[in-house]
């Protein structure tokens, strides 16, 4: 799910390319990845979340404003609508 909304938003900006990061796991039941953004290839974006349950650590994406707690699918979905408002 994670994997589809990212393409459908590099699927909406020529440029905007996206990895994942495997930032830390304790082996058992945590791990953090990190989704890295990029606009021709300047990083745009930084989201850190736990894959056991979705949810997000920390974000920055351009002028989204950061509201926390959340989960991983809601800032994305938040990212995506910003980008249809300034697209």
């Amino acid at each position: 799910m994670v994997r589809g909304l990212l393409t459908k938003l590099s699927d909406m900006r020529t440029g905007l390319t996206w990895r994942i990061n495997n930032t830390y796991s304790n082996g058992i039941d945590n791990t953090v990845l990190e989704i890295l953004i990029f606009e021709s290839r300047e990083q745009t974006g930084r989201i850190a979340f736990q894959l056991e349950d979705g949810h997000v650590i920390n974000y920055r994406y351009k002028e989204v404003k950061k509201q926390l707690p959340a989960q991983i699918m809601d800032v994305l979905l938040d990212v995506i609508s910003f980008e249809m408002t300034v697209a």
